[in-house]
């Protein structure tokens, strides 16, 4: 797997900016790839879990994990392993009488429809990958897909030069290369389907 330096390098021979003094220093590189990494977990994310000690009786449980957007849930289970279900109603407060064990997502918290049992219950979701914060750590790509994030990074970057440069007046065309990665991610997604949790 990728780390940060080895698409950092990559992105810099694709640009051909390899010299002494390089165009693009590595705080911009970086950000170019982070950038990349959003665009393309936003299409394909992984699937992840995430697991929370409810304590008997609670109707409340924070999660730790800051990555999990409320959308992207896709099953709740409670200790035992059942399946809870996510509460679509939520003129009802409090629930009404006799509704069985639901879920919903508020600020960081499974809040729970009826006081619950103890246990350890599982979030299953689906995650963007995100880019290491240092030049050591592989990021968690499947292989082959290091060239879409890459193809997204150089569009980004030739974007931002575009307009600089057309703050100076000149033209820069990067529309072909953006289209290109985004057809590349398209691709990829499709092949993805299916392959998620559901």
């Amino acid at each position: 797997m990728a780390t940060r330096l080895d698409l950092r390098t990559a992105l810099r021979r694709r640009l051909e900016d390899s010299g002494a003094t390089p165009l693009w220093d590595d705080a911009a590189a970086n950000e170019a790839l982070a950038g990349a990494v959003r665009r393309y977990g936003h299409r394909l994310p992984r699937e992840a879990t995430a697991t929370v000690a409810v304590a008997a009786g609670t109707n409340a449980a924070p999660v730790a994990n800051l990555a999990i957007e409320p959308e992207r849930i896709v099953r709740v289970r409670d200790g035992t392993g059942t399946d809870v279900p996510r509460r679509r109603d939520l003129a009802d407060d409090p629930p009404a009488a006799g509704l069985a064990q639901a879920w919903r997502w508020w600020a960081g918290t499974l809040l729970l429809e009826r006081p619950a049992t103890a246990g350890t219950w599982t979030i299953e979701f689906l995650a963007p990958p995100v880019l290491p914060g240092d030049d050591a750590t592989a990021l968690d790509l499947p292989d082959g897909d290091e060239e879409i994030v890459l193809g997204l990074a150089v569009a980004i970057l030739l974007d931002r030069r575009a307009v600089e440069d057309g703050k100076r007046g000149g033209r820069t065309p990067t529309a072909m290369l953006a289209a290109a990665a985004e057809r590349l991610l398209a691709r990829r997604a499709r092949r993805a389907r299916g392959g998620w949790l559901g």
